[in-house]
């Protein structure tokens, strides 16, 4: 079945798509952020001034490989770091703000960074790491107010650019397929994956969204940006559609950002359609119009069947309470129920369900505007090819892709590129299917690797393994129990315990015990990582003859 492609950016390099950016904008902010108690505007034509007199900078400072690491929340400045990195032929390592300090410095020094831009909530961090890696030249502050010795300060820097000649910075030639950005997977030292990636891999992942889907005037990035989700899908494809990016300065002012920018797009992960959703029915509850919104929606739905649309109309207040504008959310990181994108439309808002991997920068499939199906994760791009290998009874398979946007390799780890390419295609490790549209469908994780709704990546024996260390868990078992909220994803740990340990202590002290020993486990980890909840079980778990875990007898 053939379907519309639209006709977007073609460009290759960042540095292209900077120069189209006046074209697409128009005049309109590129950026708007908060700014003490009022709102600061960023126009195109100032974020590509910073970027070529940062770019100018950092050219000068001859760093070696190139290497820059820029760490922090989302911000102008940190998208110009990115920028002004690559363009002038540079690598940028975007590295996770969740991240324990040593695995930080373990970042810094395998990716051979030189450099580091880092934002105000980590200059502590910076100052405590600095002996630890002693690659990094200098630590760019994005608010340094203190520069001394390596430490120095981001409008400094563009400051000093401004003044340089940027011709050197201007004629940097990008190759199609030149290393432009390492992306370190989810994962400890031991297990993490430095994907290598091109720009062009990026933009034409970009690109193959935008020709499925067509954008609006206003989105806002709620994301971590270190996520290559976030930054493609959220960022890049905003830049090649004129929108303006607002940025969401916390989760915890997601509803109240939804007010002041009143996005008309959103990019996000499962996690928070689902949030959004129970928040309409509670809000119906508290206020007793439970009722009356199941009836509307049941009016509503008769008045379609007969070509009159007036969601936006009966639902006004709801939408309002979302900003007023939002019209569509692009949905990817993990997987969301067909419940959802039915549930929105009926709301007048429409779900966009796509799916990606790092690995392919990252979008592999997104829905069309026009073909939109429910539980499917969409149409392959038109700038990778998907097929189905090892296919059982079922139907489902391996899926496999192969494209523009597949990633080089993995960073100094042959051994591990080789394991997952085969003549150019990619093992994505997913298990799923295409149906006779053309739609592909997700039907299982490859082995144990949970996903969780905000799409951090978690290997549960990762954090069985720091568990394990206590000295009287004798089973456990990691898994994401389904119900989660925005400041905790909720890994549960399902634990047998020694039997002596039970009947010398008894339940309620080691049930006590437990509490104070995982909580010094969580301490050091990420927040992704941490156990939020954990339960007892009476008998040991179901094995297999090799005396494995069943994992899937384990009741989540």
């Amino acid at each position: 079945m053939e379907y519309t492609l639209y006709k977007t950016d073609d460009s290759t390099t960042f540095r292209a798509l900077l120069e189209r950016c006046p074209a697409y904008y128009g005049g309109k902010d590129m950026f708007r952020e908060k700014d003490g108690g009022g709102v600061k505007s960023t126009s195109c034509e100032e974020f590509a001034a910073m970027v070529r007199a940062l770019g100018a900078a950092l050219l000068e400072k001859d760093l070696p490989g190139r290497k820059v690491a820029v760490i922090g929340e989302t911000s102008v400045k940190w998208i110009a770091a990115y920028f002004a990195t690559v363009t002038g032929g540079g690598v940028i390592i975007p590295v996770d703000k969740e991240l324990p300090d040593d695995e930080i410095a373990n970042v810094l020094n395998d990716s051979g960074a030189a450099a580091i831009v880092y934002a105000p909530s980590f200059s502590g961090i910076m100052r405590n790491i600095e002996k630890d890696v002693p690659g990094i030249r200098y630590f760019i502050g994005m608010e340094e107010e203190q520069p001394d010795g390596k430490f120095i300060s981001f409008d400094d820097l563009v400051a000093h650019g401004k003044t340089l000649d940027q011709s050197a910075y201007q004629s940097q030639k990008i190759a199609d397929g030149q290393l432009s950005t390492i992306l370190y997977t989810s994962g400890t030292t031991g297990r993490s994956k430095g994907v290598m990636l091109t720009q062009k891999n990026i933009l034409r992942s970009a690109q193959g969204l935008l020709g499925y889907v067509k954008m609006g005037d206003v989105c806002m990035s709620v994301l971590p940006i270190h996520h290559s989700y976030e930054f493609t899908a959220g960022i890049i494809v905003a830049m090649m559609s004129g929108m303006t990016i607002c940025v969401n300065d916390s989760p915890r002012y997601f509803l109240q950002n939804l007010q002041l920018f009143k996005p008309d797009t959103l990019t996000l992960v499962p996690l928070y359609v689902e949030m959004i959703y129970k928040k309409i029915w509670a809000n119906a509850k508290a206020n007793g119009s439970e009722q009356q919104l199941e009836d509307t929606l049941q009016k509503s739905e008769g008045l379609l069947a007969r070509g009159e649309d007036l969601r936006r109309d009966l639902f006004k207040d709801i939408l309002d309470a979302l900003g007023g504008n939002l019209r569509r959310i692009v949905c990817g990181g993990a997987p969301l129920a067909a419940f959802y994108p039915q549930a929105y439309f009926d709301f007048g808002v429409n779900i966009l369900q796509g799916y990606g991997i790092t690995e392919c920068a990252p979008v592999v499939s997104i829905n069309h505007d026009d073909h939109n199906k429910y539980g499917s994760i969409g149409l392959p791009l038109s700038c990778n090819r998907v097929i189905i290998r090892d296919v059982d009874a079922d139907g489902d398979g391996e899926i496999w892709v192969k494209g523009e946007n597949v990633m080089l390799g993995y960073y100094k780890n042959p051994q591990a590129t080789a394991e997952v390419m085969d003549d150019g295609w990619f093992n994505t490790g997913d298990i799923g299917h295409i149906d006779e549209d053309g739609f592909l469908f997700i039907t299982g994780r490859k082995k144990n690797l949970i996903v969780l709704s905000n799409g951090k990546n978690v290997y549960p024996e990762e954090i069985e393994g720091y568990l394990q260390r206590i000295p009287y868990i004798k089973e456990v078992v990691v898994y994401a129990p389904g119900e989660e909220s925005l400041t905790g994803v909720g890994l549960c740990a399902e634990i047998f315990l020694d039997e002596q340990t039970l009947s010398t202590h008894g339940k309620e002290e080691c049930m006590a015990m437990l509490k104070r020993d995982i909580a010094a486990v969580n301490k050091p980890l990420p927040g992704y990582k941490q156990i939020d909840d954990f339960k007892l079980r009476d008998t040991e778990f179901e094995k297999t003859t090799k005396k494995s875990i069943k994992r899937f007898t384990v009741k989540q």
